[in-house]
């Protein structure tokens, strides 16, 4: 294709994404698109946390747009409604996840000559999984990847995760304290084991598939948070250990526990972040060399 006719796919396709949001999404959490008018020379996708939404990435990505980047921010299915007490979480399932990141991985990169991916969390799985198996992707950068818990082993995640899904379905607070008070107003106060299941399903396939082979994306980088409260960051370096040994080059950056950050690394809304420390060296690494 003609980049012309290349951007106007990536528009396609990213407006294919962005036709999904109904609506029952809060106007805040609908995927986000900001282009130049033209195929550029960067183009990033930033794929958000769990029970967020695309508002978490907004002022990172508008910060590289005003770089000169192309930058796409998509919804995930069962994300972002204005009813934060929805049960359509529910029904959220690994292939829906993969499925998204794959389109959204399409449209950027007809969206600029080179390709990054970056994402929080579950973004931070679903942007391992788009290093392990897309060629197109430039530059990927996992941030605090949601790979595994501190209390539970390995193999004992991995059961709970198939038992997850065989058992009735059934909803836990992120802070039984506060309940449906906590932020962001975006966030879902609340999580499904279902959905929870299937994102430590999709973390469970990308381990399983670097430990056989080499990741296609051309170049890596993985942000840990030495200050988790609950992440298990040994899992995250399992998997820089699987790629490394099949060659992969990849660079990795940890904030000390000193900084005090909390899991979410990106959302200015979040009352424990720092901005003004994580954005510049988050920045960095996506742009890379």
């Amino acid at each position: 294709m003609k980049t012309g006719d290349l951007y106007f796919e990536g528009i396609r396709i990213a407006g294919a994404i962005k036709d999904l949001d109904g609506p029952n999404v809060n106007p805040l959490c609908r995927s986000r698109l900001y282009t130049h008018g033209r195929r550029v020379e960067r183009a990033v996708v930033l794929l958000h946390g769990f029970t967020n939404c695309p508002q978490q990435f907004d002022a990172l990505g508008r910060q590289l747009y005003q770089r000169g980047w192309n930058v796409f921010i998509p919804r995930y299915p069962r994300h972002g409604y204005t009813n934060r007490m929805n049960t359509s979480i529910s029904e959220l399932r690994s292939d829906h996840l993969v499925a998204v990141a794959n389109r959204a991985a399409e449209a950027g990169a007809n969206l600029g000559e080179r390709l990054t991916v970056a994402g929080l969390s579950l973004g931070g799985i679903l942007t391992g999984v788009l290093a392990q198996t897309r060629a197109d992707v430039d530059r990927a950068v996992l941030i605090a990847p949601m790979l595994g818990l501190k209390p539970i082993p390995g193999p004992a995640l991995t059961a709970l995760t198939r038992i997850a899904t065989w058992m009735p379905n059934f909803y836990v607070w992120w802070n039984r304290r506060l309940k449906d008070k906590i932020g962001p107003e975006y966030g879902y106060p609340r999580f499904s084991t279902y959905a929870y299941a299937a994102l430590f399903e999709t973390g469970r396939l990308l381990v399983g598939s670097a430990r056989k082979s080499a990741p296609k994306a051309h170049s890596i980088a993985v942000v840990t948070n030495a200050a988790e409260p609950r992440l298990d960051n040994r899992f995250t370096s399992r998997l820089v250990e699987s790629w490394r040994a099949h060659g992969a080059t990849v660079e990795t950056h940890e904030f000390p526990a000193a900084d005090r950050l909390p899991h979410d690394l990106i959302d200015p809304s979040n009352g424990a972040q720092n901005n003004r420390l994580v954005y510049p060296i988050v920045t960095r690494l996506i742009e890379g060399g």
